[in-house]
């Protein structure tokens, strides 16, 4: 990169990135993400209709529960009061969703994660994990609304995330 180049603007960002997920069936998914995954509850909400329409939200208000993963990113289940989110059916193909289409769990122990999910019979895309390239190996799952979990292991991580193992 050219030195005198001018530089970008780039986010600020205090907190790593928090996920919305809106769920026809909240306590489903809740059950999914902390019994199956092991997240934890960080808090449980309700936003009112006036703000919520304020917000640009939902028209009646929501429930938001905050779950956070062991390495300190939080993901956020929302319900919307007296109506409901539209199902989305699953795509035959993952990439075929359009939009944000999953998100990525990196993890140290794909194996374990798979029995994991097979044992809580959890709806994967591929019934094993798939090598993707050398010390690259992936599998996609279903949370019960049809929304697509990604897991991944890398046999070294220090070599996909440098920015995360940089001497400070």
């Amino acid at each position: 990169m050219n030195a005198h180049a001018k530089k970008s603007f780039s986010l600020k960002m205090v907190s790593p990135l928090e996920p919305g997920i809106v769920c026809v069936d909240i306590d489903r998914m809740l059950e999914f993400y902390t019994r199956v995954l092991g997240l934890t509850i960080v808090s449980d909400a309700q936003a009112t209709a006036k703000m919520s329409a304020i917000f640009g939200a939902a028209p009646h208000g929501f429930r938001i529960i905050r779950l956070q993963t062991p390495y300190g990113e939080r993901i956020k289940l929302v319900q919307v009061k007296n109506g409901r989110a539209k199902r989305i059916q699953s795509p035959e193909w993952v990439f075929y969703r359009q939009g944000i289409a999953y998100i990525t769990f990196i993890v140290s122990n794909i194996s374990g994660v798979t029995a994991r999910l097979s044992k809580y019979g959890v709806k994967l895309v591929r019934p094993e994990p798939v090598e993707v390239r050398k010390g690259f190996v992936a599998l996609f799952a279903e949370d019960p609304e049809g929304n697509f979990v990604e897991f991944v292991e890398y046999d070294d991580i220090s070599s996909y995330r440098q920015d995360l193992f940089r001497q400070r």
